[in-house]
């Protein structure tokens, strides 16, 4: 916890014909991050796929064309189920389902298709049928030229040798081939707009009733068809997402050779493993002959972070900033500690505190299957937990109404986000978290320096502002406003923290234009600034809770009575539905942002290499299990 796992470089030798088995428990084991091979070695090339990887990766495309077809969505993961029991099924099902996808498809994609054309001629026909013209007129002669289009309405026509009809802005000219050249320009000086004429025979009208009664046959067969794939979905759905996870490992376990170096019967492999699991590595192929040695190195490894259960969805949050170095801390705990406790503060209210537990739940239960939807839903969760914590012991509110009663009950005075007290309080109170969390970040970063650098990197850089801040913050309020903010509060005199706190401020800003240049003085404002927003913490929770009461107090207003009950009813859901979700949104982005922009900078610097060992998560399916 704080920092990343040790990691070990191992190289790994053994026989060309061992590689399928190293490459097996390779995969069972998940814990070699492989070095790609550079091939500078002599007598050395990357090797090719094993075997059956060809026959594995045509499998694979065909398995994920029928998923793609059927729509197959993965449900949550339940009991995996035996590797060799999916493999054995994909040899006896998948060309006879295979041929029963692709054949009701090929039927259905038709019968889309001549819906499409139907649709297509159908429109043509509407147009034409207000001429009432049988179609065959239409069709060509060899003295007369026909132009059919639209024509702006009322538009007087003087065409030699012609026959002219029209219905609205339909047109339709019967002109000797002789004039047929003068009467194209004429039609275009007048903004005539040629239409090509459908063919066929018969009235319009007729055709269009036949027409009519087939796309309705036509959209049957569609809706047969579908509900025939849904049907195939729902049998067959769940066992295509197994063997579409079993085939996808077995194709990057054909994969390895790839990735390392091979002679003519020996390969080379390199990879980085957490030290702790090294015996676990060598006890797992020990049934193997092949040398592994781990090599004393100055390589960068990837980074693997340790954590604790409950911390370990906030890596997310971490991982979407950066990957940390190596060698520094890893602020994934800060996230754990410092996420919902923001969050939770900002809104405050138990009722909409429930709604984001019930979100988060429904995320893991639901989603569970996509790891950034499960680890967001803890999140979530959590955050949902720690804002109905506040919403009952700190404001005894839910959804907007302060719930009197609570208050009453519990055996301390309750904040109250519309008294001015207590609000005055709250942006006090915040404040101080803010000194806190700069603090600390500024501390993080003294320790991260020295181990980065050295002390007196470590002095400069991040101590001189640990010393600005608090030294500006204990002579300034006295010097400027007269009041005491910090001074009182440790029992110094007025004195010693007027001048106390001026010689540790322009000490730190003396050490920090040491190690930064002048421009460390350009940045002194920024570091009471960044205290300062942390107070957006009270100021978002009470803001929705101003908007949550004007939509309730509308409501009221309204009344819960006759017809405009309704009314009131709307207005109460949509106003809820616009808090919840403007408080999950703009309190979620702060409560990060809090972290991110005022907190990390001051000591994460990233850059590090994430940890991705050799090996394919499995969820549907289990190599460890063997059918009976």
């Amino acid at each position: 916890m704080l920092r990343p796992e040790p990691m070990s470089k191992l190289v790994l030798c053994g026989l060309n014909s061992d590689l399928p088995q190293v490459s097996h428990i390779l995969s069972q084991q998940k814990l070699v991050h492989m070095i790609d091979y550079d091939g500078e070695a002599d007598g050395f090339t990357s090797g090719g796929s094993l075997e059956y990887g060809a026959t594995v990766s045509g499998n694979l495309v065909r398995v994920r064309s029928l998923l793609k077809i059927l729509s197959a969505e993965p449900a949550p993961p339940g009991v995996s189920r035996p590797a060799n029991a999916v493999e054995t099924e994909i040899t006896e099902r998948l060309d006879s389902l295979e041929q029963e996808v692709l054949a009701l498809n090929e039927k259905h994609r038709t019968a889309i298709q001549q819906q499409k054309e139907g649709q297509t001629r159908l429109e043509m026909l509407r147009q034409f049928e207000p001429l009432g013209l049988p179609l065959e007129v239409y069709d060509p002669y060899e003295s007369l030229t026909v132009f059919t289009g639209t024509l702006p309405e009322k538009t007087e026509l003087d065409i030699t040798d012609a026959e002219i009809l029209t219905a609205g802005d339909m047109l339709a000219v019967f002109v000797l081939q002789d004039s047929a050249e003068a009467a194209e320009r004429t039609l275009a000086q007048h903004g005539f707009r040629a239409l090509e004429a459908p063919s066929g025979n018969g009235l319009p009208t007729d055709v269009i009733a036949a027409l009519e009664l087939n796309l309705e046959v036509l959209e049957t067969e569609e809706n047969a068809l579908e509900h025939e794939l849904d049907a195939l979905a729902q049998r067959h759905g769940q066992w295509l997402v197994a063997a579409e996870e079993h085939l996808a490992a077995q194709a990057e376990k054909s994969e390895l050779p790839l990735k390392l170096a091979q002679s003519e019967n020996t390969f080379v492999l390199e990879g980085w493993l957490p030290e702790s699991d090294l015996t676990r590595l060598k006890a797992a192929l020990n049934e193997i002959n092949l040398e592994l040695e781990i090599e004393a190195t100055d390589d960068t490894p990837p980074v693997k972070l340790d954590n604790p259960t409950p911390v370990k969805p906030f890596e997310l949050f971490t991982k979407l900033y950066a990957i940390p170095d190596h060698r520094e801390l890893d602020p994934s705990v800060l996230l754990f500690l410092g996420y919902p406790l923001f969050f939770g503060m900002m809104i405050g209210d138990l009722g909409y505190g429930l709604v984001y537990f019930l979100l988060g739940y429904m995320l893991v239960t639901k989603y569970g299957h996509s790891e950034e939807l499960l680890q967001l839903g803890k999140i979530i969760r959590i955050a949902g937990a720690s804002t109905m914590f506040f919403g009952t012991f700190a404001f005894a509110e839910a959804f907007g109404f302060e719930l009197y009663w609570l208050a009453h009950e519990l055996p301390y005075h309750v904040l109250h986000k519309s008294s001015s007290e207590d609000v005055a309080f709250m942006l006090l109170a915040t404040g101080g978290i803010g000194l806190f969390y700069v603090t600390l970040g500024l501390m993080l970063g003294f320790w991260n320096m020295l181990v980065l650098h050295d002390l007196k990197h470590a002095v400069q850089e991040k101590f001189s502002w640990i010393m600005i801040l608090w030294g500006g913050l204990m002579f300034i309020p006295p010097w400027l406003f007269g009041t005491s903010l910090i001074g009182t509060r440790l029992g110094l005199t007025e004195e010693l923290e007027l001048w106390g706190g001026l010689a540790g401020f322009l000490a730190g800003l003396g050490l920090a234009v040491a190690g930064e240049g002048i421009v460390a003085i350009v940045e002194v404002p920024s570091i009471f600034v960044q205290v300062i927003s942390y107070v957006r913490i009270a100021a978002l929770g009470i803001a929705d809770y101003g908007l949550a009461h004007a939509f309730n107090g509308m409501a009221f207003d309204i009344g819960f009575t006759g017809v405009s009950a309704i009314f009131a009813i709307l207005i109460l859901v949509v106003g809820q539905t616009v808090v919840i979700t403007l408080g999950l949104i703009g309190s979620g982005i702060n409560a990060l942002r809090l972290q991110y922009v005022e907190c990390f900078p001051k000591f994460f610097v990233g850059g590090g290499t994430d940890y991705a060992p050799f090996g394919y998560t499995r969820k549907y399916t289990n190599e460890m299990e063997t059918t009976v």
